[in-house]
């Protein structure tokens, strides 16, 4: 019997504390609950607010504005053009080059070498030293002058050096004029070095390496296109004879003696600030 007391009071012990348990255990849910429920609320209104669950944005029926919204940007079929100002002009692609451009690079690029390049330079540089030349010119000696500018066309050097003319200018009067045969009249624009002597001005000394003729037939070489060339005083070379009788356009396309060319232009400067027009054609 009193063993019974005993189990009977440790149950009667064991199940008032459980209830106890219970109650502060229930206690403590209902403090929690406000809280977590207050959390969740601003979870799930921060979630619609930004779009991020595709619940919130299925669930939603969608507002006049936006149905309105999304009709007119339909419309819009390249959706970079809404992202394009009004004011703004959508440049339009180059033209892709083509093969006669690049003959007219080579060709601007032979003219430039040729009255602006190394070579040039030296030429001028070495005849700009010449003693004899600085010593006629220092007495006045015009004659003697001449004749030392047109030795230097018929030295041996010059078979390597290809100076086609010299000149020596002071102010607008022309001292000393040399070419090296007809086609030195016609050349392309030189190079100039102011000549002095103990201090004393000389004149200023003209140069050029290339005549016209010559350079028509390096491009002709480089390229095989046909080049003409064409002077304000009235020369003309070209490397198509029929080519020279021609009114060529400054760009487009001719016939020439039944064959068909593309045609591209370009103005330089020749000896004396000549005008200078050169036309290059390809066949086409």
């Amino acid at each position: 019997m009193a063993v019974t007391d005993e189990t009977m009071s440790r149950t009667t012990v064991a199940a008032s504390y459980r209830e106890q348990v219970a109650k502060q255990a229930s206690r403590s849910r209902c403090k929690r609950a406000p809280s977590t429920l207050l959390t969740l609320s601003a979870l799930a209104i921060t979630l619609a607010a930004c779009g991020s669950t595709p619940s919130a944005l299925s669930s939603a029926p969608p507002s006049a504005s936006s149905v309105t919204r999304s009709a007119h940007t339909s419309a819009q079929t390249p959706s970079s053009l809404l992202a394009t100002p009004a004011h703004a002009t959508v440049p339009r692609p180059r033209p892709p080059r083509s093969h006669i451009d690049g003959i007219v690079d080579v060709a601007k690029g032979t003219y430039y070498g040729e009255t602006k390049g190394p070579k040039l330079r030296q030429e001028l540089g070495r005849i700009a030293r010449d003693g004899i030349l600085l010593d006629a010119l220092s007495r006045g000696d015009l004659a003697g002058a001449q004749a030392e500018a047109d030795a230097q066309l018929r030295s041996p050097i010059n078979h390597l050096a290809h100076v086609t003319r010299i000149s020596v200018i002071h102010g607008s009067r022309v001292l000393v004029n040399a070419t090296v045969n007809s086609d030195g009249v016609f050349v392309v624009a030189p190079g100039r070095r102011v000549l002095h002597l103990h201090g004393r001005l000389l004149g200023t000394l003209l140069v050029s390496i290339q005549d016209v003729t010559g350079f028509v037939k390096l491009v002709h070489r480089l390229t095989h296109a046909e080049v003409v060339v064409r002077g304000a005083s009235g020369h003309v070379r070209s490397s198509l004879g029929a080519a020279a009788r021609v009114r060529l356009p400054m760009s487009g396309q001719v016939t020439i003696a039944g064959r068909r060319y593309f045609v591209r232009s370009f103005p330089e400067i020749g000896w004396g600030n000549e005008s200078l027009t050169v036309w290059i054609l390809e066949r086409a």
